[in-house]
């Protein structure tokens, strides 16, 4: 799948505004049902957003793509660790 600087860094925005919002709206620190479908889709982002990075591509990537979807892939995990830390406190 080869995809355009500019479409990359769609992908990219669009994946971290989604996985920060999913995790606004998982009421993680009071774990309902609902909680765990947005669960589902936030690691179903962060899976998408990890394989962005790391497939094989023909071309190599601009250096400025590079520094930012390292920056937003550390906000997305840090997203995600965050969510599994409000749903395991939650339990305790």
């Amino acid at each position: 799948m080869t995809l355009s600087s500019k479409q990359e860094l769609l992908c990219w925005l669009i994946g971290c505004v989604a996985s920060v919002g999913l995790f606004g709206r998982s009421n993680t620190f009071n774990v309902i049902a609902a909680t765990y479908y947005y669960g589902f889709a936030l690691v179903s982002v962060v899976i998408f957003l990890f394989w962005l990075r790391f497939r094989k591509r023909l071309s190599p990537e601009p250096r400025w793509l590079r520094i930012l979807a390292n920056f937003i892939l550390v906000i997305v995990t840090a997203t995600f660790l965050l969510y599994v830390v409000g749903v395991a406190t939650w339990y305790e």
